[in-house]
């Protein structure tokens, strides 16, 4: 049985390693992955120069409130976000 499995996978072009859809799979989850890290610099950076930029535009009494405001902003993206992120893999 396990002869044919193999010459199954083999004609899918599963079983060879460095086929071309293997590559090309590869080269996407490859940029994939550096994009996601892009991405996550820049939302560190955003974030922490949001918070320089609020330091800086507001009095001293108020700054605490609206660095507050802004990190509640950015607590209720994420949160949605993620309720997308789950709901669109659940279907």
């Amino acid at each position: 049985m396990e002869g044919k499995d193999e010459e199954v996978e083999r004609e899918k072009g599963g079983g060879d390693l460095f086929s071309s859809e293997n590559l090309f799979r590869y080269f996407r989850f490859g940029v994939f992955v550096i994009l996601m890290l892009l991405l996550l610099v820049s939302v560190f950076l955003f974030y922490f120069f949001t918070l320089s930029a609020i330091s800086s535009m507001f009095k001293y009494e108020f700054k605490p409130l609206v660095q507050a405001i802004f990190a509640l902003c950015v607590t209720v993206v994420v949160l949605c976000s993620l309720r997308l992120v789950i709901a669109l893999g659940r279907r």
